[in-house]
């Protein structure tokens, strides 16, 4: 599985001068992106399912290991890999520092955003909704996906010390396809992570 394509950001034209800005953005920039949350917030819940905006497996330093973002978080929230890259460095900045043992999933409230994470060793798996979402249904898909991917990336192995940054790396091609099979264009499609396991045996063979 390949990794999604990113577009670029459309940069100043030369020696043109940003904005006055404020909070880091220019006060246009800020009403707009305000907007675009809210329209995202009331889309969802018009649709009656729940949502996802991205799906991040980060390690404790903020770094990527493997993301998903939807089109519309693409296209609207956070346009291009710099966008995104800052927002996944704000989601580690506000989330507790991941203890060894694997703890239960929690919430946070992040630029207005729900995010849903659990953390174990060096890693953090997190959802992100808008506010309006069915906060249970998202907390199942964090706990579906970190058990598959905990699954996958210990194999038989006896030695079970939880999910780590190498597990991730080392199964990589797993962890991607968990995160295909969870969630498609920000609908969420399983959650189990029996079910999810099954397919990555199946592919496997």
């Amino acid at each position: 599985l390949k990794p999604p394509r990113h577009k670029g950001l459309v940069g100043l034209a030369s020696g043109a001068r940003p904005p006055a800005a404020v909070g880091g953005r220019s006060p246009v920039q800020a009403a707009q992106r305000s907007g675009r949350r809210r329209q995202a917030s009331r889309g969802m819940a018009e649709e009656g399912l729940t949502q996802v905006l991205a799906l991040l497996v980060l390690d404790s330093d903020g770094q990527r290991l493997a993301v998903k973002y939807s089109s519309l978080a693409k296209k609207e929230l956070w346009v291009g890999p710099k966008a995104q890259i800052a927002f996944e460095k704000k989601v580690i900045s506000k989330l507790p520092q991941p203890s060894a043992s694997s703890g239960e999933v929690d919430v946070a409230v992040i630029d207005e955003y729900t995010v849903l994470f659990q953390a174990c060793n060096d890693v953090v798996v997190c959802a992100v909704a808008a506010a309006a979402e069915n906060e249970l249904v998202i907390m199942q898909l964090v706990e579906g996906m970190y058990a598959a991917m905990s699954a996958a990336a210990q194999g038989s192995s006896f030695l079970s010390s939880g999910l780590t940054k190498q597990l991730v790396l080392d199964s990589l091609s797993d962890v991607l396809f968990i995160l295909d099979e969870v969630v498609d264009e920000g609908t969420i499609f399983e959650t189990d992570a029996e079910k999810i396991g099954a397919r990555i045996k199946m592919i496997d063979e």
